[in-house]
């Protein structure tokens, strides 16, 4: 007989059994052993964190204390399946915890057997997956919200001729598909980039058909128009550019996650280039009131960029500050050192509480939750504008209170560190 010393066992010397019930002990699953009438004889530290139940509470009582009213048949099935000496292996299910609640976990089950071979229980093997089943809930409300906002803008257009609706047609169907698909979590972003993709070219011929038929009935080629057929085309126009656009941002989102986007670069001379973007949205200012002024750069404020890229980031915030703010300016200016050029985009509008800063440069996340149902967009103009921008070894800042309006800033290093992808031009 062996006499305890006081000391503590040495690991390396340690039996088999005793490395297993270690390794059993500190695991992060609940791991029970049962007998084939579901009598529980094991129960390990996982467990008891999982359900509750202290071992002295719950070893010898059914393992249908741990499982829902409604639930109780998968017992009977497991239990037929362990008697033909199968395995069950990652089976999600929820089961009770002590205190009456549900957990959500993924199941194994192993026969187990005696010296002859016979099988005695089972052991049981139990994984916490509730935030992962939370996690892929979520993913899936959000396609769904997505899908839901391109359904609307759709059904605009459905009566402007019957190309685009087949086209629609196909969109939504495709959508559909994409949202069912993307409940598989590992598999969402190769799904959502593989169809967008796909259905890029076969969704722009067709709006680009509608803009062209617009512009022709717009110069009278049909017939003289009255205001309120012009003011009817300014709408399937706008409708048209709309839609376009939210496939545009969401055909550039998928490319920027799949890392198929290639930067080209070419020295820009920023006070012209950044000068002629007021075009871009003055329809826009003149409608709202709106007043802008630019603050032209210093003459040697030349950077390194992808132009179309750049001009696409701040198109982005001029229009964002544009679309938010309902009366004032909007101010767009250049402040340069030796190593960044910083182009700076200030409005009056309504501004942000500090902690949305972050969440608002996330894919689809607006900036005014409220406006959900007003302003037009995706929530992924500024996800795919900070991608970019960091693309081109660039950055984005924001800065915005309540009430104060908000300054986004747009960072340019005078030596930008090319990224893999990137082409000189």
């Amino acid at each position: 007989m062996t006499v305890p010393t006081g000391k503590p066992e040495n690991p390396v010397s340690a039996s088999p059994q005793a490395w297993l019930a270690a390794i059993v002990e500190s695991s992060d699953d609940a791991i029970i052993g049962k007998t084939l009438d579901g009598i529980i004889r094991s129960w390990n530290a996982g467990a008891r964190r999982m359900f509750g139940y202290e071992a002295h509470e719950i070893i010898g009582r059914s393992v249908r204390t741990l499982i829902p009213p409604e639930l109780q048949h998968e017992e009977d099935e497991i239990v037929a399946r362990l008697t033909r000496g199968e395995r069950v292996d990652h089976h999600e299910t929820s089961r009770m915890r002590k205190d009456g609640s549900c957990v959500e976990v993924s199941l194994s089950v192993s026969p187990i057997r005696d010296q002859s071979g016979r099988i005695v229980g089972a052991a049981k093997i139990a994984r916490d997956i509730t935030e992962a089943k939370r996690l892929e809930r979520e993913f899936g409300e959000q396609m769904q919200n997505l899908a839901t906002e391109l359904e609307q803008q759709v059904e605009e257009g459905q009566s402007l001729q019957e190309e685009l609706e087949q086209s629609n047609e196909q969109l939504l169907q495709a959508l559909e598909e994409a949202r069912e698909a993307r409940l598989e979590a590992e598999h969402a972003n190769a799904a959502k980039s593989q169809f967008l993709a796909t259905m890029s070219h076969e969704l722009r011929t067709p709006l680009n058909a509608i803009a062209g038929y617009v512009d022709l009935l717009d110069t009278g080629v049909r017939g003289e128009l009255n205001p309120e057929q012009r003011d009817d085309l300014r709408r399937i126009k706008r409708s048209e550019e709309t839609l376009l656009r939210l496939i545009d941002n969401v055909l550039s989102f998928a490319k920027l996650e799949s890392g198929r986007l290639e930067y080209h670069f070419e020295e820009v001379h920023l006070s012209e280039f950044v000068g002629a973007l007021e075009s871009f949205i003055a329809p826009r200012l003149a409608q709202k009131g709106l007043t802008y002024r630019f603050d032209p750069c210093i003459p040697d404020a030349v950077v390194s960029i992808d132009r179309d890229k750049v001009e696409q980031i701040l198109l982005n915030l001029l229009s964002n500050a544009v679309k938010f703010t309902d009366k004032g300016r909007i101010d767009v200016c250049c402040i340069s050192n030796e190593t960044h050029v910083r182009i700076r985009v200030r409005d009056t509008g309504r501004g942000m509480h500090p902690d949305m800063l972050d969440s608002i440069f996330e894919p689809f996340v607006q900036g005014d939750r409220s406006l959900t149902r007003t302003a037009e967009g995706t929530g992924l103009g500024l996800s795919i504008s900070l991608q970019l921008a960091r693309g081109m070894g660039c950055d984005i800042a924001v800065e915005s209170a309540p009430g104060n309006g908000s300054t986004f800033t747009l960072v340019l290093p005078r030596n930008p560190r090319r990224t893999e992808g990137a082409v000189a031009t």
